[in-house]
């Protein structure tokens, strides 16, 4: 049923607003009214309730994210935490890392340690990217038979609406032969370098500045893997 015919308004309300910022559907007070078409009044209460306990937050530039709150509650067992603790080594030095789970034809950003040096575009905890534009995805998927990749991915496919032809592009991006480090480069996210994390469904991405040496990459690559391993 996804998140419609809700019988408690507000809550149904609430959820609707933290699918379409996270989705990245809408990142202003404005867009939102206009997507959910609430009023104004309404998503005024809406948003200062979710900035409060922090499922939503604001960018320096007043868009609308996901806050920290929603990080906490999907990571319990303190994985990011450790993998990011992990990842504190000099060949990884003012990266941005995130941590990527996936989610239909989607990735989500469960996580992200944020880095000194500029990206075409910095992800955000709860943030959702197409799997083709995530080497994240690549590298969940490549983790598990066909017939578990073609199970994960259909479990979102009624909420997200994805037809047969759509849940068939995103198993496309499983490799039949397990790589180390999976690459993907697009133009909405950039480059990226992503190793899947053992046994727990998530992937540990990196995020590639434009422009970076190629020596240096490759020690990023092997300190990626390293810490996708052995946190």
């Amino acid at each position: 049923m996804g998140i419609d015919g809700s019988r408690t308004p507000a809550v149904h309300r609430g959820a609707r607003i933290l699918d379409a910022v996270s989705s990245g559907a809408a990142t202003t007070p404005a867009a939102l009214i206009g997507l959910l078409g609430l009023p104004k009044s309404s998503m005024a209460d809406l948003l200062s309730t979710l900035e409060e306990v922090g499922f939503v937050a604001r960018g320096a530039d007043g868009d609308l994210h996901v806050g920290k709150r929603w990080s906490d509650l999907t990571d319990s067992n303190a994985l990011a935490h450790n993998l990011f603790r992990a990842c504190a080594t000099p060949d990884l030095d003012g990266h941005t890392i995130s941590l990527v789970q996936l989610f239909g034809n989607q990735v989500v950003f469960v996580d992200v340690h944020l880095g000194r040096l500029p990206l075409p575009l910095t992800p955000r905890p709860g943030q959702r990217a197409p799997a083709a534009s995530c080497a994240g995805a690549a590298a969940i998927l490549s983790t598990m038979t066909p017939e578990e990749a073609a199970e994960t991915v259909s479990a979102a496919a009624a909420h997200l609406g994805l037809g047969d032809d759509d849940v068939q592009r995103c198993l496309q991006l499983r490799h039949p032969r397990r790589r180390k480090v999976y690459e993907s480069q697009s133009p909405q996210m950039g480059r990226q370098l992503a190793c899947s994390v053992p046994g727990t469904g998530f992937a540990l991405t990196l995020h590639v500045p434009d422009r970076w040496p190629e020596p240096a990459i490759a020690k990023a690559s092997r300190a990626l893997h390293a810490a996708a391993h052995d946190s």
